[in-house]
């Protein structure tokens, strides 16, 4: 079986660890870094190109991009799903879960448990903005931040008009969320592979720090999710049609609440904090496939 990982960077660790368990479940990959392909349409000739060579039709292609080429590489994801090749996930998967307001709006509609979140680009009517995320202190988020990048917990009406101000002055679009204060502090990280949480997590925020990211310098510890929280970020995956995830949750008065969606998750952290093999749960499930 031969797949493509849709990466920029082969030496990162989840990259890598993908290749180390490859051999292991007979799966043969190549690496293809989205930025080097040139995206050719032209009826039955459509290809992908990478120099002067076209790419060959894989068994299957697992995008692992990256936010700042989000558009991109959802392009050239597109390209082989043209070609009748299989992703796991899907571009539309990608695109869904990527835009922090689609995704809460996807998941929203079905159901699922999410903070109250306002997006705006009105300052003129922050009071009502604030009022309908359950008054401050509020959390805003960059729509396409990754890792805890681009997001603010912010406690005063001016701080929040004058953070705003700058976003949109910088051509970002923002929400404002609710904070919620049952979970300040820490969060729980659920992988989810096929239908099942293969691995999970509590993250907890350094000292003086409210981002449990462990990117941010947030410690993760094994933890048993209760089923509630499992059932929760299951569906939560399947909603947006992901196979592959990393659903964050946070504990609230009113049960479990989905908070993001990861689509392309990191797992160095998680791997090291549960021993869970997550490469080769990814692989076993490409093989299913």
């Amino acid at each position: 079986m031969h797949i493509a990982i849709l990466s920029r960077n082969k030496n990162l660790y989840s990259t890598r660890r993908l290749h180390e368990e490859a051999g292991k479940v007979k799966v043969r990959c190549s690496f293809v870094n989205p930025l080097h392909c040139q995206l050719v349409i032209d009826g039955d000739a459509s290809r992908i190109l990478v120099g002067k060579k076209t790419l060959p039709r894989y068994d299957l292609v697992l995008p692992r991009i990256g936010a700042s080429i989000t558009e991109y590489g959802l392009s050239v994801a597109k390209h082989f799903e043209m070609k009748g090749i299989l992703t796991i996930n899907s571009s539309r998967s990608i695109a869904e879960s990527r835009n922090k307001m689609r995704c809460l709006q996807v998941l929203t509609k079905e159901g699922i448990l999410v903070p109250a979140t306002v997006l705006t680009r009105s300052t003129r009517d922050l009071p009502m903005a604030v009022d309908a995320a359950k008054g401050l202190p509020v959390v805003l988020k960059i729509l396409q931040g990754t890792q805890g990048v681009g997001v603010m917990l912010v406690h005063t009406p001016v701080s929040l008009g004058s953070v705003l101000d700058t976003l949109h002055a910088l051509h970002q679009d923002v929400i404002v969320q609710q904070f919620i204060v049952e979970g300040a502090g820490r969060d729980f990280r659920a992988f989810v592979v096929g239908n099942r949480v293969i691995a999970s997590m509590m993250r907890t925020a350094p000292q003086g720090e409210f981002r449990s990211n462990i990117h941010r310098g947030g410690a993760g510890n094994t933890v048993e999710l209760p089923k509630a929280y499992k059932k929760a970020a299951i569906h939560a995956a399947q909603i947006l049609g992901l196979e592959i995830a990393g659903v964050d949750l946070m504990e609230s008065s009113q049960g479990p609440m989905v908070i993001e969606v990861n689509s392309s998750p990191g797992f160095e952290g998680i791997e090291k904090a549960t021993g869970t093999n997550i490469a080769s749960a990814i692989l076993r499930h490409i093989r299913r496939k």
